[in-house]
């Protein structure tokens, strides 16, 4: 009987000890859970192979469930993208944020910091950069701000003050161009490959500056 009660009082409490575990928590902690089953079938198999059943079936959550954070695939996939984007413009961020460094230092920090980002993260690179094209209109918005936002970090970095034309779509083009050298290599399951060009990589960038 008072095995039973306990099992009861763990229930209703989320885990032993007695704390309840606030609501936003453990929704917070499901949505996470199902981003990550997310990334791993779109990985896996394609944006366009995949279907909600696939989601929660690696999530290990039931439909319901599912649909309490997500109003559909595409959903799912945008807020996946959208975490990404944004994670990895943090990583790059502060690694070119340091206020004694030259602008090829901070070019070749950030560059670092986000191929190794990407090693870490295969999945949710391969969702992101390589199936990112596959999920409609939507993503492909998201796409063309990350390409800005990633140009304009390059820009600041750079110490240029006010927004220059020249210097803005210089840094999207270089910015574009690196990402489709990333989405081969990434395609072709080689992330790490990317790691041995980053000299020519940085050098690039700062060749792209120079000439605008």
């Amino acid at each position: 009987m008072a095995a039973s009660r306990n099992r009861s009082a763990t229930a209703a409490t989320g885990r032993p000890g007695g704390h309840r575990l606030r609501q936003e928590v453990v929704s917070h902690h499901q949505r996470q859970r199902i981003l990550r089953a997310a990334a791993e079938v779109f990985a896996a198999s394609g944006y366009r192979q995949v279907a909600v059943a696939d989601i929660v079936k690696q999530a290990g959550v039931g439909r319901g469930r599912f649909y309490e954070h997500f109003s559909s695939k595409e959903d799912c996939f945008l807020a996946l993208y959208d975490f990404g984007a944004s994670s990895a413009l943090s990583v790059v961020e502060e690694a070119c944020s340091g206020p004694a460094l030259t602008f090829a230092e901070r070019v070749q920090a950030g560059m670092a910091a986000f191929l190794d980002y990407v090693e870490a993260n295969p999945d949710l690179a391969r969702s992101c950069i390589v199936e990112g094209p596959a999920a409609g209109p939507a993503a492909t918005a998201r796409f063309e701000s990350a390409i800005g936002e990633f140009a304009s970090l390059l820009q600041r970095s750079r110490g240029d003050a006010g927004e220059d034309p020249l210097l803005s779509g210089a840094g999207e083009t270089l910015i574009g161009g690196l990402y489709w050298i990333l989405y081969y290599a990434v395609l072709e399951h080689r992330p790490k490959k990317l790691g041995r060009l980053l000299p020519q990589l940085s050098e690039l960038s700062l060749i792209t500056f120079a000439a605008a």
